[in-house]
């Protein structure tokens, strides 16, 4: 009986599913919180780390800079590799990546992965690695099919900007919030410069991420519209956005999040949202602060968000409702945070975003019964945690005089 409830717990342990480490790209080299999550959250001290280049267009300069920067944060150097997998050469060395294209069905090179539980990602071109790894999602590569098994074993796998965008079953390829708010959706992706300013292109991912969809850059490229509109026509319902700089440590296993460096996580829940026309209502949007901790499954704020705003509000003034430079707490959290649930003059918060043809749209942002707020210092910043505020998207006309 003994070795039998051994065994059990053996199969339990070993059944364990692993961990995913998301960030939002423009990860700064001294950004201790993000390295040193990762390092922490490898099965053991001990575990192997390959570093796939394949999104870089300087694909050995990125991978190489990546491991030195895990080194001068703890790693062992000589249990990282950096995978020959790319498909742009890199012009600072003598050999020619774009030969490695083929590397993902390679069942030599694969098998030197087999003692590997720590992968990395780097950013660039998110569609590269689509391309390299599951061009066909009915026929995943050798490589593809390892790191789903090695994640189900309780690997860990990060990446940054495209390494962070593929992590979810749909990939939000390209397309800007205005864009995407005001065009049809693409049906073909026409390079990285759409990512910018393009219309909205939804592609499959590689399926690591399995509680929604995954968006990055979110703070500064202004993400929110074109994450909404993805929601609106996706039966995935629930979008996880990563600032810029900063990191989303999913447990599979246990099914939380945890944040981790400079900005924040947006979870935008679109499940009783609307879309009539160009608006799109009803959406619920929580912004988690850095240091907080949350459940997946039931949607809740495990810890880590300091104080309770509502009822101790710090402010009490009629805030601007508006755009533009001119007005204060740009940021999404700070917006929701400062002016909204730590203002008890305030209920509702409204920002536009338009074009010099009049085009526009307002964001309304609406505190209910069921709205949260949070605030905490880290010494010199103020850090809001947001829960359960409403978001309706409505289209307007700007007129614009001179």
């Amino acid at each position: 009986m003994k070795i039998f409830l051994s065994l059990c717990l053996m199969l339990a342990v070993n059944a364990q599913a692993g961990k995913l480490l998301i960030v939002g790209g423009a990860l700064a080299a001294n950004n201790s919180d993000v390295y040193e999550g990762f390092i922490n959250a490898l099965p053991s001290k001990s575990s192997r780390i390959a570093i796939f280049p394949v999104a870089s267009s300087k694909p050995w300069k990125t991978a190489t800079k990546f491991k030195q920067d895990l080194v001068r944060f703890g790693a062992n150097k000589n249990n990282i590799e950096i995978f020959p997998l790319a498909v742009i050469d890199d012009s600072s060395t003598k050999v020619d990546e774009s030969n490695w294209k083929d590397n993902a069905n390679n069942e030599a090179l694969v098998e030197q992965l087999k003692d590997v539980d720590g992968f990395w990602f780097t950013g660039g071109d998110q569609m590269r690695i689509i391309n390299t790894l599951s061009k066909d999602p009915t026929k995943p590569s050798l490589l593809l099919d390892l790191l789903h098994k090695k994640l189900k074993k309780g690997a860990l796998i990060g990446g940054s900007s495209a390494g962070a965008a593929m992590m979810s079953d749909t990939m939000i390829a390209a397309g800007d919030s205005f864009s995407a708010l005001t065009s049809d959706v693409s049906s073909k992706y026409f390079g990285m410069e759409t990512q910018e300013q393009g219309k909205l292109y939804l592609h499959h991912g590689l399926g690591f991420f399995p509680f929604g969809i995954v968006d990055q850059h979110f703070d500064r490229k202004a993400r929110l519209g074109r994450l909404a509109k993805t929601l609106s026509m996706n039966s995935t319902k629930l979008g996880y956005a990563v600032d810029e700089n900063t990191a989303m440590l999913v447990d599979i296993d246990k099914q939380t999040l945890a944040v981790l460096g400079a900005g924040t996580v947006t979870i935008l829940d679109g499940r009783a949202s609307k879309a009539q026309g160009l608006a799109l209502n009803d959406f619920n949007v929580s912004v988690l602060s850095a240091n907080s901790e949350f459940d997946l499954n039931g949607q809740i704020l495990l810890h880590g968000a300091g104080d309770e705003t509502i009822a101790h509000e710090y402010m009490n003034e009629t805030p601007w409702q508006g755009a533009g430079f001119a007005l204060p707490n740009a940021r999404l959290d700070h917006i929701l945070g400062y002016e909204l649930l730590d203002n008890k003059a305030a209920k509702e918060i409204r920002r536009y975003s338009f074009s010099e043809q009049g085009d526009g749209f307002v964001y309304r942002f609406v505190q209910t019964q069921d709205s949260l707020g949070y605030w905490k210092t880290n010494g010199t910043l103020d850090q809001y945690t947001v829960l359960n505020v409403t978001m309706h998207i409505e289209p307007v006309k700007i007129t614009i005089s001179k």
